[in-house]
């Protein structure tokens, strides 16, 4: 199975991929689909469009692109500013990883695991892939069309300026964020702490995160804070930026491609063709991470799938998990390059001979998962943090389509296993 670098991309890398693309994104890459994207899609149900397609089709257009292979939902960023306030979450740890949320910790004897059921987002998408859409989800979507007609930047920025007091105008847009950092670091960090968490929605969290900052001895707060530094950051960032020209034609919905830079944190490459990301997210991103532009990351995407449709039918036949699970060796693909990066050693991965596996230890290993995904619900004790790489084991569940586009993904032994298991049918799965 095909793991690749994590990856973020918004509605606008999605929307140029074709189904057969979008299918190859899937299989190389490990997407992070964010929160933003979902209020993306929603807000397309509300659209007027010129064509003849309804904002039905286009979302269920959207579904049906839209990572189900190797996709993970990502914890929304004021859960993970929470979760480090409160000490249960340090982003050092899940760098260029999907900050995943919602997990049921079970026991099975002395092991420990975490299990991923479906998330409510991930069954929103199946649904709309199949053109069906709750009330709810209406709602939400007629919601969120009328509160882009409520966002004034130029209040926003003339509160936020009257606090920090008088900064130079930026020259670029790489000083904007070098001034952006000087404020942070440069204001008393006591201050800096309640305004930042006021300004991010937080104000009723500052007393008690001020007081055990204190208790701490008033440790930096880029080390001790760094996702509360990196949203604040961006914040501030935006507000000495907009009075410019550095950025021409400001939308209201930028707010909401701002808020797509909150999760930069959890992934190794983030593609967009949205010239707002074009020009932000690169400032965002550390010296390891990588920003492909949504044009370049279609045309790779189009020449994998002109690569892997050229072999023979037999080849074909045996689904993509194994005939392309490892990038092809050549190095004039963009995929190829980004795994060199992310994941070094794949070659010898690929390379090393692999015993064929034992149908008993399946139907165990089977088994003991399913024993454990069944066990009730344990929870941890409230001062126990407990890392990924600690616990026994990961079970993540969701719902995959064998077939899409013109993609079998799956050899037609899998499928069938597959198909017995759904049914209750013992296999060697």
């Amino acid at each position: 199975m095909s793991q690749g670098p994590s990856l973020i991309f918004d509605k606008s890398s999605l929307e140029s991929l074709n189904l057969d693309e979008a299918v190859m994104m899937d299989n190389f890459y490990m997407s992070n689909i964010t929160p933003l994207f979902f209020v993306e899609c929603l807000a397309d149900l509300e659209k007027q469009l010129r064509s003849n397609s309804t904002p039905e089709q286009l979302v269920g257009s959207l579904a049906d692109r839209t990572p189900d292979y190797q996709a993970y939902p990502n914890a929304h960023h004021m859960d993970v500013l929470l979760g480090e306030l409160q000490g249960r979450f340090d982003v050092t740890k899940a760098f260029e990883r999907i900050a995943i949320s919602h997990g049921t910790n079970v026991r099975l004897g002395d092991r420990q695991g975490l299990v991923f059921k479906q998330s409510k987002e991930q069954d929103a998408v199946e649904r709309w892939s199949r053109r069906e859409f709750l009330d709810l989800e209406r709602n939400i979507a007629k919601k969120w069309r009328r509160s882009l007609t409520t966002v004034d930047f130029d209040a926003m920025v003339t509160a936020v300026m009257r606090h920090l007091g008088n900064w130079r105008k930026p020259k670029d847009l790489p000083d904007a964020k070098q001034i952006a950092d000087t404020i942070i670091d440069f204001l008393d960090p006591e201050w800096i702490l309640r305004f930042g968490l006021t300004l991010l929605g937080l104000p009723n969290a500052a007393e008690p995160t001020v007081t055990a900052w204190i208790n701490r001895r008033r440790p930096s707060l880029r080390k001790r804070f760094p996702y509360f530094v990196f949203m604040l950051t961006v914040n501030i960032f935006f507000c000495l930026v907009l009075p410019t020209q550095l950025l021409r034609n400001v939308k209201a919905s930028h707010h909401i491609d701002l808020a797509y830079l909150y999760y930069l944190p959890f992934c190794s490459v983030f593609t967009s063709k949205d010239n707002f990301h074009v020009q932000l997210a690169p400032l965002f991103l550390t010296q390891h991470q990588t920003f492909v532009h949504g044009n370049d990351f279609k045309d790779e995407m189009k020449k994998l799938v002109a690569h892997y449709s050229g072999l023979a039918p037999e080849v074909l036949q045996t689904g993509l998990a194994n005939f392309a699970g490892f990038p092809p060796d050549d190095t004039s693909f963009l995929t190829t390059r980004l795994w060199d990066i992310y994941l070094p050693t794949w070659r010898e991965v690929r390379d090393r001979p692999r015993a064929d596996p034992d149908p008993i230890d399946n139907e165990n290993l089977v088994a003991a998962m399913e024993k454990m995904t069944e066990m009730p619900y344990t929870p941890s004790p409230a001062d126990e943090v407990v890392e990924m790489d600690e616990l026994d084991y990961v079970k993540a569940e969701r719902q995959i389509y064998p077939r899409k586009g013109r993609w079998q993904r799956f050899s037609n032994e899998q499928e069938a296993r597959f198909e017995r298991r759904k049914d209750g049918e013992p296999s060697s799965a």
